[in-house]
């Protein structure tokens, strides 16, 4: 090996200082001349797919106890900030790190999973009343936002929408409908509150029905954790 090369492999160390010897530098070429381009790329792919999964297991281990964290605070109605206790105990223990700033995510996670258990929840109150007066009292629900100027616009449009409460619009369209969506859960109305506020039933030809949630977010929580399907959103 030039005395250049030789040089240049000699200089490159980690930041403990450790180098990398030429003879390892040269044994590993030697290893992936002896291999096609084709039996290399496949090798990469089996290193990727490992790193994957072990942070996929990681990432799982994480998400379990956050969860269970949220559901001790929403039992214990503690606070998020009381909850980013328990947020930085968990990261700690399973040597997770996180981007920004530490209560900014564990606000972030508190708020999502508890707006997620919340929208699931008031749709299966829905879902009760609609069963305990079912034949008797025609139900509605119309769609609200928070209505301020970062509702964004596929959320806006859909701002007064009302529709049978068993409408399939609800089974897409239940919030949230976005990464840190703010959208309340849809008003529960009857047939004379909306007489009383002079609204009438959106058409099913209102092009407001097509217009979709966030990719990824097409899904109904409430419906998600009963059917066994995977829930988005956190």
């Amino acid at each position: 090996l030039p005395a250049s090369s030789v040089a240049w492999i000699c200089s490159m160390a980690d930041e403990a200082g450790v180098r990398v010897e030429p003879a390892a530098a040269i044994a590993w070429l030697r290893r992936r001349l002896a291999l096609s381009e084709a039996d290399w790329q496949a090798l990469l792919r089996g290193v990727d797919a490992a790193v994957d999964a072990a942070i996929d297991a990681q990432f799982e281990a994480v998400q379990h106890d956050l969860l269970a964290a949220v559901l001790d605070a929403v039992e214990d109605g503690t606070t998020a900030e009381q909850f980013r206790d328990d947020y930085e105990r968990i990261v700690q223990r399973h040597g997770w790190s996180y981007h920004r700033h530490a209560g900014w995510h564990s606000q972030l996670i508190f708020r999502m999973q508890t707006q997620n258990a919340y929208m699931a929840g008031r749709w299966d109150q829905v879902q009760r009343v609609l069963a305990a007066n079912r034949g008797r009292v025609d139900y509605f629900l119309r769609y609200v936002t928070v209505g301020d100027e970062r509702v964004r616009d596929n959320h806006a449009a859909w701002h007064g929408v009302i529709l049978r409460a068993d409408h399939p619009f609800w089974l897409t369209h239940w919030p949230p409908n976005g990464f840190n969506c703010r959208c309340p859960p849809p008003q529960l109305i009857t047939r004379r509150v909306m007489e009383r506020r002079g609204w009438a039933v959106t058409g099913d030809d209102d092009p407001r029905l097509a217009v979709m949630p966030d990719e990824g977010f097409v899904a109904n929580v409430g419906i998600a954790l009963a059917t066994g399907a995977g829930v988005t959103g956190g």
